[in-house]
C-alpha cells in the first residue's frame, strides 16, 4: 500500500511543482540565459530564499525542467507503443509518438541545445536534479533499446547487426532530425515539397527499410 503523504510533504511537493512550472514558463519565454532567479521569485510569488531551499541554483532548476519534460516524453513513448505487435511496429510507434511530442514541446529541444554550456559552469554532481534528469534519459534509452532487441528477436528487423548499436544510432539520427527541424522549421523540407511532419515520416521510413523492416 502506498504511504499517504503528510501535509508537510504535500506542501513541499506543491512548492517544487509550482516553482518548476514557473521556471519552465520563463525559460520558454526568455531562454535560459535571460531568466533570473529574481524574475522567478516574482513570477512564482516565492522568495529566492525559499527557492534555494529546494533548488541549489538556476542550473539545478534547468535540470528540474529538463527532468519534467523528458519524463513526459518517456510516458508518451510508453503509451504510444502499447498496441504494437512486432518490435518493428513498436519502433515506428515510438518515433511517431516522439515526433508528436516534439511538435507540441519544441522548446524542450531548444533547452537541450544549451546543455553543454550549462554543465561547464558547475560540477553536475552538485546539482540534485541533474541525477534525476540523467536517470530519466537512461530509462528512455533502455525503452528504445528494448524495442530493437525485441525486433531483432522476432526478426522484424535485420539480425546481422547488434540491436543495441542499431537502437542508439537510430535514436541519435532521429534526435538530430528533431533539432534540425526545430532550427529550420519547414524551410529545409520545403525544398523537397514536404512539410516537417512528412519529412520526418519519410526519414523514419527510410531508417526502417534500411533496418530490414516494413
Amino acid at each position: 500500500m502506498e504511504k499517504k503523504m503528510s501535509r508537510q510533504e504535500r506542501e513541499r511537493l506543491q512548492l517544487i511543482q509550482t516553482v518548476t512550472r514557473h521556471a519552465e514558463e520563463l525559460f520558454r519565454q526568455n531562454g535560459y540565459e535571460n531568466t533570473t532567479l529574481d524574475a522567478l521569485a516574482m513570477h512564482s510569488e516565492y522568495t529566492k530564499r525559499t527557492i534555494y531551499r529546494y533548488f541549489v541554483s538556476k542550473e539545478d532548476l534547468y535540470f528540474a525542467v529538463m527532468f519534467k519534460g523528458h519524463n513526459q516524453l518517456l510516458e508518451v513513448v510508453q503509451a504510444g507503443i502499447k498496441n504494437g505487435r512486432t518490435g518493428n511496429e513498436k519502433i515506428a510507434m515510438a518515433y511517431k509518438a516522439s515526433f508528436n511530442f516534439f511538435n507540441d514541446n519544441g522548446w524542450l529541444f531548444d533547452l537541450v541545445a544549451q546543455l553543454q554550456a550549462i554543465k561547464q559552469k558547475r560540477d553536475p554532481g552538485e546539482l540534485p536534479y541533474y541525477e534525476k534528469y540523467t536517470g530519466c534519459l537512461d530509462l528512455l534509452h533502455k525503452e528504445i533499446i528494448a524495442l530493437f532487441v525485441m525486433a531483432h528477436d522476432d526478426k522484424s528487423i535485420r539480425t546481422d547487426i547488434d540491436p543495441q548499436r542499431l537502437g542508439y544510432s537510430s535514436a541519435l539520427i532521429m534526435n538530430g532530425l528533431f533539432h534540425m527541424l526545430r532550427l529550420y522549421g519547414d524551410r529545409f523540407p520545403q525544398r523537397l515539397d514536404m512539410d516537417a511532419e512528412r519529412f520526418a515520416g519519410f526519414t523514419a521510413q527510410f531508417l526502417f527499410q534500411a533496418l530490414g523492416g516494413q
